[in-house]
């Protein structure tokens, strides 16, 4: 009964949440840039810009883009993306394999008891990144925290994106 409980939270929150890549803000979401920690250090994205970071952290914990709603999907408890980068996977936590991404050959999505959802790129069966998405007690906080590694699987970069909802 919590799984469905979960499912149906994040497909709640698959219909209610996007984000303008543009604008780095979402259909009753801001990304608070002050709030925001960033990295300084290269990291997997280092030459992506915000907008592209974001889009990549907020697909992969399961929001949906503004504009690209349609291509985010949770059915039969898989969470499936199709558009710059494509992935079909179960949130049990096992690599699947995901496509378009300069540096990641799989993805690993779970979904803790928490409600926290993380989820981790590969390459090669190396950790790449990953993205560990929470909601404030009042639900007027989303936190998305990302960790990059190197290729000793050592943490080397990390930022975290505060979005308030309006």
């Amino acid at each position: 009964m919590k799984k469905l409980t979960i499912f149906a939270g994040l497909l709640t929150v698959l219909v209610a949440v996007s984000v303008s890549t543009a604008k780095a803000e979402s259909a009753g979401w801001t990304l608070n840039l002050e709030r925001s920690e960033f990295s300084a250090e290269q990291s997997i994205s280092a030459s992506r810009s915000l907008a592209e970071k974001a889009h990549l952290m907020l697909v992969s914990t399961g929001v949906a883009p503004r504009g690209r709603e349609g291509q985010l999907a949770l059915h039969d408890g898989h969470l499936a993306y199709q558009a710059d980068f494509r992935f079909s996977a179960r949130l049990d936590g096992r690599d699947y394999p995901v496509e378009g991404l300069p540096r990641g050959d799989s993805i690993a999505i779970a979904v803790h008891d928490d409600d926290a959802v993380v989820s981790t790129i590969k390459s090669s069966g190396n950790k790449v990144a990953s993205f560990k998405r929470t909601q404030g007690n009042d639900a007027r906080t989303m936190v998305i925290t990302a960790r990059y590694f190197d290729d000793n699987g050592r943490v080397s970069a990390s930022e975290r994106l505060i979005f308030e909802r309006r």
